[in-house]
């Protein structure tokens, strides 16, 4: 039987009977696929202490399989996330990563870009200093998780007039993909949006282009991106959906 090798992250484990484990996993070769590890949990499993979160593993499973779950043959370590697996904020923000590929990638749904994104967002995570900022993180993941999927919000110019928007307060419009200037509606008009001062903006163009090097602003302006960038995807991915991993991470953003 053919099989595939190659390089993953397990996104979500769900017990299955008493002593196996289905997984869900974003590989380089297959994109996201499930996975069935049988005897994962006994204590003598060729598994045993492979199938972690915040690993990058090696997996080999059949090419092809008669049903939408494949047999996990072997697995083996590449490498850790060590910071990830120890620091709880970090952890949360990882975890937030992967539930929005479980949420918004189809299965299967081959992408090497997609892998790299999860894979260096994740490495960045890990790397970062004490003094990181998990809002920036997420605004980057968010910006690179809509460019690779085919629709990228824009920061310069009004969506409805074409003029640029660079007014000190500004209505940022998650339907129509970027700001509406005063004079075509602003922050006092009603409609749908997000008031937001020009600086953020700015930021946001920034970070487009540059990533997490285009630095930090307080915190309630950066909350105030994440909010625009969450409902932007939602909206253009076919849907908002709640997910579990950004209450806790709200959590241990507020604990901060």
């Amino acid at each position: 039987m053919a099989s595939v090798k190659s390089p993953g992250l397990i996104l979500k484990k769900i017990p299955f009977s008493d002593s196996s484990l289905i997984l869900k996993v974003f590989t380089r070769e297959s994109g996201l696929i499930t996975l069935i590890a049988k005897g994962a949990k006994q204590p003598k499993s060729k598994f045993r202490g492979l199938l972690d979160f915040f690993t990058l593993d090696q997996f080999i499973y059949p090419e092809k399989s008669k049903s939408e779950i494949h047999t996990l043959m072997d697995a083996g370590l590449i490498r850790e996330f060590p910071r990830l697996k120890s620091d709880p904020g970090r952890q949360s923000l990882g975890h937030v990563f992967m539930e929005l590929y479980l949420k918004y990638m189809s299965e299967p749904a081959q992408s090497h870009p997609h892998y790299e994104l999860l894979v260096e967002r994740l490495e960045q995570l890990d790397e970062a200093g004490a003094d990181f900022d998990p809002v920036l993180h997420l605004c980057d993941f968010l910006l690179g998780l809509c460019s690779l999927s085919g629709f990228s919000p824009q920061f310069t110019i009004c969506v409805q007039c074409g003029r640029e928007a660079t007014g000190f307060r500004v209505r940022l419009d998650p339907d129509l993909g970027g700001p509406v200037c005063g004079a075509c509606g602003g922050a006092g008009a009603g409609g749908s949006g997000i008031a937001f001062p020009g600086r953020l903006l700015r930021w946001l163009d920034r970070l487009q282009d540059s990533g997490v090097r285009a630095g930090r602003l307080p915190r309630e302006e950066e909350v105030l991106a994440e909010t625009f960038l969450l409902s932007f995807l939602g909206k253009h991915a076919g849907g908002a959906r709640p997910m579990k991993s950004l209450d806790f991470y709200h959590e241990m953003l507020g604990a901060a």
